[in-house]
């Protein structure tokens, strides 16, 4: 997912992950706003560059499902929650 001088809002709550999946989204000037399934463990790997990732996800060790987010900003920036 890439956006430009622009906002989205990526709803995942009631999706339903097997075992893992990967989502690769990048923000220039604009915003990212990922919802998430609260039975998810969430790893992020971010590049900011005048920018930022917040992760707002407490991770659940016992649970095998995992959501792997992959997030480039420039003066932008992204939260998931």
């Amino acid at each position: 997912m890439d956006v430009v001088f622009a906002s989205v809002a990526l709803d995942l709550q009631k999706a339903k992950i097997t075992k893992e999946a990967v989502i690769k989204a990048s923000s220039i000037f604009g915003g990212i706003e990922i919802k998430v399934p609260s039975d998810a463990n969430i790893k992020v790997k971010s590049r900011p560059i005048f920018g930022g990732v917040s992760n707002k996800i407490l991770n659940k060790v016992e649970n095998k499902k995992t959501i792997y987010i992959e997030a480039f900003c420039l003066f932008g920036g992204g939260e998931i929650k």
